[in-house]
């Protein structure tokens, strides 16, 4: 027992300081890399590119539109632009978040001048409401921003890196940290309202329905209340390195997320029993949440495949040919009008006909072209 506990906490201490090797190997001299979302607005897609830029496209050809900055890289972009109020929102590995036009000028950036002693490489994607600008850093501080101007309202500190996007429900916000807690604060103070500790270093973002948030950590699955912090239940993969990153998805009383040994699960929301299991064949990480139309559920994994899966039943309903994407996917699609938006690790962008997976179009960020794979 012992020998074997050792052994676990052994795996889970080399896949924590992989992860964090991963992400810090971003600034520097590294290469730039990341896995930034996409975004929509009208009839505009942007994401960050693996050029540590954001980008601007046609969402229906793929037409490049614009690249931001022109002058220098973000160092790299993990964050998915936000959009709000006209304005593009996106945080930067060299410490930075900035508010983009739509036509791509910057409209103010939060600090002046990125101080990565004082101001933490960024990760998580913000949170804008009620005209606040919410997000955490790597040196363990949450900000909150003024989203007209960028000015510094609040600051909250932690005791670990802050990789954990934020969620907001009636006047409160919900993250987690790699300290293992999931907070709570008062969206107008940053006080802290509660913090519950959640076993294992929190990497993904929450999901808060119903009173009810629910967080991956380490490997399990925990819901909480979200008034109290008291915990309602927990799911736990017998497998140690069954890690969750995934945002958990809320729909029609059940909870939905993969982990990073490709199983995608289907849990009652009230109770936690699990109702079904979806294995990938090639085992590969589910980072990507599934995004729900109806009784499908679409999601990207790392063996370079989208897959489309019943919800009901949890059988797959298709998936792209093998390795058809020119890299990993580690986040997650963003779906309009029947069609799939997915970056991959590297420099494509595709637009996927939800019905099928076919596609409809890809673009090569190396170039700025359409792309063949």
């Amino acid at each position: 027992m012992g020998r074997s506990t050792h052994i676990n906490k052994f795996i889970v201490f080399v896949l924590a300081w992989a992860g964090l090797t991963v992400l810090t190997a971003c600034g520097g001299s590294a290469a730039s890399t990341g896995w930034s979302g996409a975004a929509l607005n009208a009839d505009t897609l942007y994401f960050g590119g693996n050029e540590a830029r954001v980008l601007a496209l046609n969402s229906a050809t793929g037409a490049f539109a614009w690249s931001f900055p022109s002058d220098k890289t973000l160092s790299s972009i993990y964050a998915t632009p936000v959009i709000a109020n006209d304005t593009i929102y996106v945080g930067g590995y060299d410490g930075v978040m900035r508010a983009i036009a739509a036509n791509g000028t910057q409209r103010w950036q939060f600090p002046t001048e990125a101080n990565l002693a004082v101001y933490g490489p960024i990760v998580p994607t913000a949170l804008v409401v009620n005209n606040m600008v919410y997000y955490g850093d790597n040196l363990h501080n949450f900000y909150a921003l003024d989203a007209t101007t960028g000015a510094k309202k609040w600051q909250f500190p932690t005791q670990n890196k802050i990789w954990s996007s934020a969620v907001y429900d009636n006047g409160t916000l919900y993250f987690g940290s790699l300290d293992h807690n999931l907070y709570a604060l008062d969206a107008d103070t940053g006080a802290l309202k509660w913090k519950t500790e959640a076993g294992g270093l929190i990497a993904g973002s929450p999901r808060v329905q119903d009173g009810v948030v629910y967080v991956g950590a380490l490997n399990t699955l925990l819901a909480v209340d979200a008034a109290t912090g008291s915990v309602k239940w927990t799911f736990k993969s017998p497998n140690p390195n069954e890690w969750i990153w995934a945002q958990p998805t809320v729909a029609n009383g059940t909870v939905y997320f993969g982990s990073l040994t490709g199983n995608v699960y289907a849990l009652d929301a009230a109770t936690g029993d699990r109702r079904w299991t979806f294995p990938l064949a090639s085992a590969a990480e589910i980072r990507s949440a599934l995004v729900v139309d109806g009784d499908t559920g679409y999601f990207g994994a790392s063996d370079q495949n989208v897959y489309a899966i019943t919800l009901s039943n949890g059988q797959l309903k298709w998936k792209t040919a093998d390795k058809a994407l020119a890299g990993p996917i580690y986040t997650t699609p963003y779906l309009r009008d029947g069609i799939l938006y997915i970056p991959v690790q590297g420099h494509n962008m595709y637009a996927l006909n939800a019905s099928d997976g076919s596609r409809k179009w890809c673009f090569d960020g190396s170039n700025h072209q359409a792309c063949g794979n």
